[in-house]
């Protein structure tokens, strides 16, 4: 009996077994199946998923002096942080897709396979994975989530256009509840990438009112609040700042909504009382920040920058300070004019500015041309400190270098002092090395950490000004040995800069007064007293002045001090090499005033009308030579070649000129000039030749003819 019993039961097994096959339409099978995909593989891979997201806006960093993206931009930091439980839900997906084909959750099993591959960076894969379901998908409320993700998926990828065109399709679907928000926020985003901000809030306020109250629709509230202020619309900015404090948000990002309401109303009276609250003390910088940008809106620039190296002083976290040194940086490059200042800033900004910043290339590009600014300012500065002192009678120049070797003095105590107290500190620190690196919230030692070092460096210049370290740093007036009525008055401190050295390298078995003596010695030989030194010291400044005019032309796009600075050049160095440059640059800065232009286009022309700066300006009005053109200047240059080999050096010469001259912007202009400079070792000096070979190089470095000048230059150099 109980053989038969068993028998029975299995044989009821079998049939239902056979009867759930994944590939049975029947209504038992497609039930079992359904059940088994939703409450098992799908449930634990939505589980997963959840997780992975929280885990991402849980560790997300904003910033909130910069605005927020309205979407959390994905990217392989935050993939490598969930990279367990998306593989978790790719592999619970799977199972829907391996072990129950006939289940209706069957798409939705693909829509999560793509977006966790979204989240992954695996865009090429998730795509695939969309557009599989948008194609074969039964369900209408899975295709459209599968084209969210799609138009996600090129919306991170920068492809806004195909993105958009995605959104057109989408745009005419009936969506559910979900799916409408996820569309909503990702078209919002999408414009918000754009730049479109008008668009993005608009867009934004429609998904707003769908989501549940918590700290994602309050961050969303500061997004839209920003977007607002973006597009000039200080109303509707404080509303939505407003809004964020009643939808849960946390105590960091609540703060922050009332700190930019009170900016969108200009409502600044409350920013000393929230200084003062200690529970504020870690955001005194942003106070600050919010103080300096209410400054700045009232035209105070002065005081706001105040304000932000007070921002920048206080500030604990280094990837916001970031941005306070590049507003900084910004400002007293735009607004103030001081490039100096500037350039200090954007080296602060360039080590601490995370490089998948958008921002990183523009900063490091005005780093490298501020640092080519300073350079050659500070060569001009010192040589034109150096003539000066060579002009000085002795008594005078005496009274001078007496000061500033004590000036040194002073500061190389002042260094070995700090250097003994660095020094016993960092003994002290070594004893704690250990326990320093396996507590992680430990404060790194200061002089170990290049960030709070430039940092301090940063917020000292700020506020002192570049001091000496010397005794009494601190005074606002010094007593000045010479003064000058000129406005290029030398300071102490510019003539200590320029004759700095190291007394402590002195014998240190001489008597103080002959060290003193060797020391003003090493000063007096820095000065130009010699006409061949001036000479040296004259040619330094003209290339550094004709280096600045080219940075302010060709780096920092600045037409007005190019200008100020080439005429400068033109009336101080009439005698340069570099002069028909010089006016070949003033004309093309000074193309839209034509009395300038005619002006400077008459010297070059009158002084260097051989010159390839003449060429260069008469083949930028030109167009190019026709084909009877080239021809006819090819002939020209074959009946001067046969006259150079015949030895006819003169009408060789004559024709070469007449070709230079008629034909511009030919192309064969290069050969054309290359022979009048062999000619020139046939007709005139040595020197001539050499610096013709030396023009064609310098201007013609894409011809085929360049190797063989280079040779001929050498050659020349050999003898």
């Amino acid at each position: 009996m109980n053989k038969y019993f068993i028998l029975y039961i299995a044989c009821l097994f079998g049939v239902f077994i056979l009867g759930c096959s994944q590939y049975s339409s029947s209504p038992l099978s497609v039930g079992f199946h359904n059940v088994n995909a939703k409450y098992n593989a799908l449930f634990q891979a939505k589980i997963k998923f959840k997780e992975a997201e929280s885990l991402i806006f849980d560790a997300r960093q904003d910033n909130y002096s910069q605005l927020l993206p309205i979407l959390l931009p994905i990217d392989s930091l935050s993939a490598q942080t969930v990279n367990e439980q998306l593989a978790a839900v790719i592999k619970k997906a799977s199972l829907v897709a391996e072990r129950h084909q006939n289940s209706k959750w069957l798409d939705d099993a693909y829509v999560m396979i793509g977006e966790a591959r979204l989240l992954k960076e695996d865009y090429k894969n998730a795509i695939e994975t969309f557009k599989f379901v948008n194609t074969s998908a039964t369900s209408d409320d899975a295709r459209d989530a599968a084209l969210i993700g799609l138009m996600r998926a090129y919306t991170e990828q920068g492809e806004y256009q195909t993105a958009l065109r995605v959104a057109e399709i989408l745009r005419t679907e009936p969506l559910n509840k979900e799916n409408t928000v996820g569309f909503y926020l990702t078209k919002a985003y999408l414009h918000q990438l754009k730049q479109e901000y008008k668009t993005s809030v608009a867009i934004l306020e429609e998904a707003l009112p769908l989501m549940p109250k918590n700290e994602e629709k309050a961050r969303l509230f500061f997004v839209a609040g920003q977007l607002y202020e973006l597009v000039n619309n200080p109303q509707l900015a404080s509303q939505k700042y407003a809004s964020v404090s009643k939808n849960r948000p946390s105590y960091n990002l609540d703060f922050y909504a009332k700190l930019n309401k009170s900016l969108a109303l200009g409502q600044t009276d409350s920013f000393q009382k929230l200084l003062k609250d200690p529970k504020n003390k870690d955001l005194q910088d942003k106070i600050y920040e919010a103080m300096a940008t209410a400054e700045i809106r009232k035209g105070n620039t002065q005081s706001g920058l105040r304000f932000l190296q007070s921002s920048a002083r206080t500030n604990q976290n280094p990837q916001q300070l970031a941005f306070t040194y590049l507003r900084l940086a910004d400002s007293y490059y735009n607004q103030m004019g001081d490039y100096e200042m500037a350039s200090a800033y954007y080296d602060s900004t360039a080590i601490s500015l995370p490089q998948q910043d958008p921002q990183y290339k523009r900063v490091i590009e005005k780093q490298r041309s501020l640092a080519d600014f300073v350079i050659q300012t500070k060569i001009i500065r010192t040589e034109d400190s150096l003539q000066r002192l060579a002009k000085m009678n002795p008594a005078q120049l005496d009274k001078v270098l007496d000061k500033v070797y004590s000036d040194q003095q002073a500061k190389e105590e002042s260094q070995k002092r700090a250097t003994e107290i660095a020094n016993k500190n960092k003994q002290l620190q070594n004893k704690n090395v250990a326990n320093t690196f396996n507590d992680p919230n430990k404060p790194m030692w200061y002089f170990n950490n290049p960030i709070a070092m430039s940092q301090g460096k940063t917020a000292f210049i700020a506020r002192w000004g570049n001091r000496v370290l010397e005794d009494n740093w601190r005074r606002s007036t010094k007593d000045n040995v010479l003064s000058f009525n000129s406005s290029n008055a030398l300071s102490n401190q510019n003539i200590s800069n320029t004759l700095s050295t190291n007394v402590g390298d002195l014998n240190a078995n001489n008597s103080s007064n002959d060290v003193m003596k060797t020391a003003i010695a090493s000063l007096k030989a820095k000065i130009p007293f010699s006409p061949e030194a001036l000479l040296a010291s004259r040619k330094r400044q003209e290339e550094a002045t004709f280096a600045l005019g080219k940075v302010y032309k060709l780096n920092l796009n600045e037409p007005k001090n190019a200008t100020i600075t080439f005429e400068k050049f033109l009336k101080n160095f009439p005698t340069s090499s570099h002069e028909a440059e010089v006016l070949y640059l003033l004309c093309l800065l000074n193309e839209d005033n034509a009395g300038v232009y005619a002006f400077y286009k008459n010297q070059l022309m009158s002084k260097y009308a051989d010159s390839y700066f003449s060429r260069l300006l008469i083949r930028s009005q030109n167009e190019s030579l026709s084909t009877g053109k080239e021809s006819e200047v090819q002939k020209l240059y074959a009946e001067a070649y046969n006259y150079y080999v015949q030895n006819n050096f003169t009408n060789a010469m004559g024709i070469v000129e007449k070709g230079l001259k008629e034909y511009p912007n030919s192309q064969i202009e290069d050969k054309l000039v290359f022979l009048k400079a062999v000619l020139f070792a046939k007709t005139q000096d040595t020197k001539a030749y050499q610096t013709a070979l030396e023009n064609f190089i310098s201007d013609y470095p894409k011809s085929q003819l360049i190797s063989l000048a280079k040779e001929r230059l050498a050659a020349v150099g050999a003898k």
